[in-house]
């Protein structure tokens, strides 16, 4: 508490999120900005006055500790930003087990993504076509 107001900071966490990358704080994932899965995701809000913010979906491994609250920024690959999870991720299930996980995220602010920000979230995504 500093004057009365909670400041809160945010690190790169340490733990290894992604066992088959294996570098602590780091995801390998697909971002696939403007899709929208129907019946699933909520559907981007209605912007007057600035740019609308880009929504899409993340796909990773399954296994992997990522929850809503979550963000994520992309280090590699061509999409760029900081990107949050405000969904719990859902499993696609395949013949017989579990696939993949997949989240709709939504684009943080320029201004609200900078290292001040609460969540446990991860720091880095790596991006592999």
């Amino acid at each position: 508490m500093v004057s009365g107001s909670a400041i809160l900071s945010w690190n790169k966490i340490s733990t290894v999120v992604d066992p088959y990358l294996g570098r602590p704080g780091e995801l390998m994932c697909r971002l696939d900005l403007g899709y929208i899965r129907q019946g699933k995701d909520q559907p981007p809000p209605v912007v007057a006055g600035r740019a609308p913010d880009r929504t899409g979906l993340m796909f990773f491994d399954r296994g992997n500790d990522i929850r809503a609250g979550d963000r994520v920024r992309c280090i590699t690959g061509p999409v760029e930003g900081t990107f949050e999870i405000r969904a719990i991720p859902d499993v696609a299930q395949g013949f017989s087990i579990a696939h993949h996980m997949e989240v709709q995220i939504f684009e943080v602010a320029k201004t609200a993504a900078s290292d001040n920000f609460p969540g446990s979230g991860i720091d880095s995504v790596e991006y592999l076509p």
